[in-house]
């Protein structure tokens, strides 16, 4: 699927602007759309960042699961990625993906279904055995992120070599049982 056009009033990068210490550093740093700071004291600690959708709210995402629940960060190479994504409950409620310093927005961008045969036959591979298994334990398996993984996974449902069990939507994947069977 191509990524919709976007529009003026969102963005669709992430720009992360410096590693700080301090919540009171991060907030200074963090001015326009898309913008973040990482603090970071030790280990990561969390993200701030302005809402991509313009609204002007400044986000705090905790990265640190000594503190409750948080999000898987990843930087490689200067592109960041969060799992999962973010889904604001108040203000202006907009929900979003960071992968790969692209923000996706739903309701408006399409997540990009680039192809990645060897991701694909990695992954195929994984599930080998007869049980599901969550995206994330995928990736994990791989070293790889997991949005990326999600759509190796869906691409592999399409080419019709495995399906999603218990339900649309549940991330749990199985290769298909006729698949290997001859023609």
């Amino acid at each position: 699927m191509r990524k919709q056009r976007a529009s003026t009033k969102y963005t669709d990068r992430l720009t992360l602007k410096a590693h700080v210490v301090s919540h009171d550093q991060a907030r200074k740093l963090v001015v326009h759309k898309g913008d973040a700071a990482l603090i970071v004291r030790g280990l990561p600690r969390s993200l701030v960042m302005a809402c991509p959708c313009g609204c002007g709210d400044q986000l705090t995402i905790n990265l640190d699961f000594r503190c409750g629940p948080a999000w898987r960060f990843v930087n490689r190479g200067g592109k960041v990625t969060l799992y999962p994504s973010i889904w604001r409950e108040s203000g202006c409620r907009s929900h979003f993906v960071i992968w790969e310093n692209e923000i996706y927005l739903f309701g408006r961008d399409d997540i990009k279904r680039v192809r990645h045969p060897k991701l694909e036959a990695q992954v195929y591979k994984q599930l080998a055995d007869v049980r599901a298994q969550h995206f994330v334990e995928i990736a994990d398996a791989l070293s790889e992120l997991p949005w990326s993984t999600l759509v190796a996974c869906e691409n592999l449902v399409s080419d019709r070599k495995l399906h999603e069990v218990e339900r649309k939507g549940s991330g749990k994947f199985l290769r298909r049982v006729d698949v290997d069977k001859p023609g």
